[in-house]
This record gives structure tokens, C-alpha cells and sequence, in this order.
């Protein structure tokens, strides 16, 4: 396999390797399947392409898509400030 050209990191657990990859083209030229967790779960917008090596070592390819729960909530937080302010009438 090439290696991959966008940013990716690992990180290992026994037996296990995930590799994020941030660029969606680079993560779609991997020839495995697609699991789209997001679609299930909202609140895990990721895609994952799994590798199994005979001798028991699994590799999770991870891109992660739209906004995370920390990010929805921070925007929720947001919009719900400037609601109070501008009842409040401090905003023009």
C-alpha cells in the first residue's frame, strides 16, 4: 500500500492500531469497506475501513466527518448567548 499523504495519527492498543485520517479523498483510496457510524449514532459522526492481519493485529482507519458533540455543544452554547443578549437588548 502507498503511504498516505495527509496528517494521520496511531495510536496502539494490544493488537490494535487506529490510524485518523483527516483528508476524506485519502481515507476513500483505501480498498476496504465502509462502516458509516453516524448514521446509527449522530453523536459519532465517523467512517471506519478495518484491516485484519492473519496474525491477529487489527488496523482501524478512522475519518471523522461533521460536527463533533463537543463542537455541536459549544455551538448550541453560543447561539443560546447571543439569544439572552439580545433579549437582554444589549445587541443592536
Amino acid at each position: 500500500m502507498a503511504p498516505l499523504d495527509c496528517n494521520w495519527a496511531c495510536v496502539m492498543a494490544p493488537a490494535y492500531v487506529y490510524v485518523g485520517i483527516v483528508k476524506r479523498e485519502e481515507f476513500d483510496r483505501l480498498a476496504l469497506p465502509v462502516t458509516d457510524h453516524g448514521a446509527s449514532n449522530p453523536d459519532r459522526p465517523v467512517l471506519t475501513k478495518t484491516a485484519h492481519d492473519p496474525n491477529g493485529c487489527t488496523v482501524v482507519f478512522q475519518h471523522w466527518y461533521g460536527p463533533t458533540p463537543a463542537e455541536r455543544a459549544a455551538e448550541a452554547a453560543a447561539a443560546q448567548a447571543l439569544a439572552r443578549i439580545t433579549v437582554a437588548g444589549t445587541v443592536a
